[in-house]
């Protein structure tokens, strides 16, 4: 029978098969736009609710660099861009590089490109807490480097005292520029130490029956235990896990990391691996709550994400490819934590039969409720078909497409608001109206273009005002529980595979392309240490002025400014540091830089520690950035600042700031 041969792993083509094949019953279409009623314009017009929280996000692998430096052990990533790790703990596993140059993966498409440098972030953090505080944001939601807190990823091994002080720092400065941490434990950055076939498998780790076994769990939790001691008593949200399906299903021989042959069973595999991430999401969520929550009172939870899948007609079969595709990736993932039998979905159980792995019960009852809150990433959205002649790969027996949405340089984002919408929608149907964050959302544009034209980046800005109109009227008019949007991303940044062929970023990079001779090949063209600096985008703009005023604000009226230029750094400023000295700034912007002028304001010779009137000094401007080799009392060096428009002020990324005036003779 069909069932049978699902059960064995190799379902064949149904016969006779019911509409909606696997399901109970064929679900309604999902509201609340019928078929063809989409909306083809969006109200930019409405306040959110009083708390709704606003931020940004990064991850640890795609922005931070410093790959060998302070103690960071080699992760799963390195290896597979083909990044030389000799001599770093925990790379000699058994399918790890011995001496560059090392291969890189195939599944790379931006053969070459690395985290190696990737943002700088590591070695210019104050840069970018300076651009956050600049732009008043309320939350930044970041992860945590397993491997550069543990190197090994095995608590006995040692910790990494230096990882444990840049993260201690960056969390303190966050705090003091009013900006929130919300950290995730994990975003694909598995230590390499902890994937040495065959006797370390990580997520993919089964026992002699091949059933999962968890067997990574003791390092998780001395891993996410090391994380909750250290840094808990300042930050109030936790994420376990970023996105499961994303390094589960695609780096389980889909050619993102690892993708190896021992985690490249493509019908077994992927689910093996979320059967043990599962049971490591409720084990660390019950040691945060039985250890440290009583104390520190946050919050914890897990991020899933998802596109809609929008039915390709009224056609009961397809509304059931829909909830099919729907059910067999956010499903999968979340019905164990947020249903009511901390089980996967009755359905893919009846199509996978014995392909899908059995929970304990006392997993079962540490997985149901264990997230304060629907953690979710969206992007696009897609039309869904039935297709009772090809299961697919996930069972879903559904073909998608695209046609007629908009579509990113990322050839897989397909915008459409309206999708957004009928997402949280669906996850509050199903889940019983959970409080939901958007923790990730965002739009890529070509990357070989330069700061000014990137800065003008229309189509992202429309991305963010049409999904968060959409997300409006899901709280208002449908009453779904949204409490957050993170942005995705804070700034330009390696996009896995693709590397730096897209930019996702709502500030621009400039990554200083230079020589890397770690990199495997291309070693001419890399972001580089030391000289990286940053831009904001109108999007940032955009989203700054719906944060502050906690409303929308229509990106094509008289009500949004846009960003500001370079104009705004001409004048006279002072800092509360170095009082008695004045900083006049003038303007060559034919140039694009400008002359820092130092003077006495009050003969106490403040400048520069000495008395003297201070010479002039060099700027770049480009926006609303400025970057110079500004003096401070007993030392100089190269920063940036960020112009803050509340307040008419630059925010310098050694913390000071620069407050324009009038001065009166």
């Amino acid at each position: 029978t069909r069932l049978d041969a699902v059960m064995s792993g190799k379902p064949s083509a149904p016969m006779a098969a019911p509409a909606c094949i696997g399901l109970e019953v064929c679900p309604p279409y999902p509201m609340p736009y019928p078929h063809g009623q989409w909306p083809e314009s969006y109200d930019y017009e409405g306040e959110f609710p009083e708390g709704f929280l606003w931020g940004m996000g990064t991850a640890s692998y795609q922005i931070e660099g410093a790959y060998r430096s302070g103690g960071r052990g080699a992760s799963i990533w390195d290896t597979h861009v083909g990044a030389d790790t000799s001599g770093m703990p925990g790379s000699n596993c058994s399918y790890c590089c011995e001496a560059p140059p090392c291969p890189v993966h195939w599944g790379m498409g931006a053969r070459g490109a690395t985290g190696n440098v990737a943002c700088d972030h590591y070695n210019i953090w104050r840069t970018d807490v300076a651009l956050m505080k600049s732009m008043g944001l309320k939350a930044y939601r970041f992860s945590l480097s397993w491997p550069r807190l543990i190197p090994t990823g095995k608590l006995r091994d040692g910790v990494n005292d230096e990882g444990v002080a840049f993260y201690s720092e960056l969390i303190d400065a966050l705090l003091a520029a009013g900006v929130s941490p919300v950290v995730t434990l994990y975003h694909w950055d598995l230590p390499q130490a902890l994937l040495d076939p065959p006797n370390e498998m990580a997520w993919w780790s089964v026992d002699e029956g091949g059933h999962p076994d968890a067997k990574i769990l003791e390092d998780w939790l001395d891993y996410v235990n090391l994380c909750f001691a250290r840094f808990g008593d300042r930050v109030n949200t936790w994420v376990t896990f970023n996105e499961p399906w994303t390094f589960v299903f695609l780096g389980s021989g889909r050619g993102m990391a690892p993708s190896i042959p021992e985690t490249g069973n493509l019908t077994t595999d992927a689910w093996i691996a979320a059967h043990n991430l599962l049971i490591a999401h409720a084990e660390a969520v019950a040691l945060y709550r039985g250890k440290f929550r009583a104390t520190q009172k946050g919050s914890i939870g897990i991020t899933n994400n998802m596109d809609w899948c929008e039915p390709a007609s009224e056609d009961p079969a397809d509304t059931g490819a829909s909830e099919r595709c729907l059910l067999f990736a956010l499903g999968w993932l979340a019905d164990p934590i947020f249903g009511a039998t901390g089980d996967y979905p009755p359905a893919m159980r009846a199509l996978y039969g014995r392909r899908l792995p059995e929970f304990t019960l006392r997993q079962r009852e540490l997985l149901r409720g264990s997230s304060d809150f629907f953690g979710l990433n969206h992007y696009g959205t897609s039309w869904i078909r039935n297709n009772l002649s090809n299961p697919g790969e996930t069972l879903t027996y559904a073909t998608g497409d695209a046609h007629g949405l908009p579509v990113a340089a990322s050839s897989w984002l397909h915008g459409a608001g309206w999708g957004l919408r009928k997402l949280v929608n669906w996850v509050s149907r199903r889940y019983g109206n959970p409080p939901i964050i958007m923790t990730e959302g965002g739009w890529s544009a070509p990357a070989d273009v330069s700061a000014s034209e990137a800065s003008k980046d229309r189509m992202r800005t429309l991305y963010y005002a049409n999904y968060t109109s959409e997300l409006r009227k899901a709280i208002f008019d449908d009453g779904v529980d949204v409490r957050g949007y993170f942005a995705w991303s804070l700034m330009d940044n390696f996009e896995w595979n693709a590397g730096y062929s897209v930019r996702f970023g709502t500030t621009y990079v400039d990554y200083s392309y230079g020589f890397d001779p770690n990199a495997a090949v291309n070693q001419q063209r890399q972001p580089t240490a030391g000289r990286q600096w940053r831009r904001r985008k109108e999007s940032s703009c955009w989203l700054e002025a719906v944060w502050r005023s906690q409303r929308l604000v229509d990106p094509g009226s008289d009500a949004f400014e846009g960003c500001v230029d370079s104009s705004v750094f001409q004048g006279t400023f002072v800092d509360s540091r170095i009082p008695g000295c004045a900083m006049t700034i003038e303007l060559d912007s034919s140039a694009g830089s400008a002359n820092i002028t130092y003077s006495e304001v009050s003969g106490e010779g403040s400048c520069n520690g000495d008395g003297s009137v201070v010479a002039v000094d060099t700027a770049v401007v480009s926006g609303g950035t400025i970057v110079a080799d500004v003096p401070r009392v007993g030392s100089r060096g190269l920063l940036q600042g960020f112009w803050r428009k509340v307040g008419s002020a630059i925010e310098w990324s050694d913390g000071g700031t620069w407050s324009q005036v009038d001065l009166v003779p």
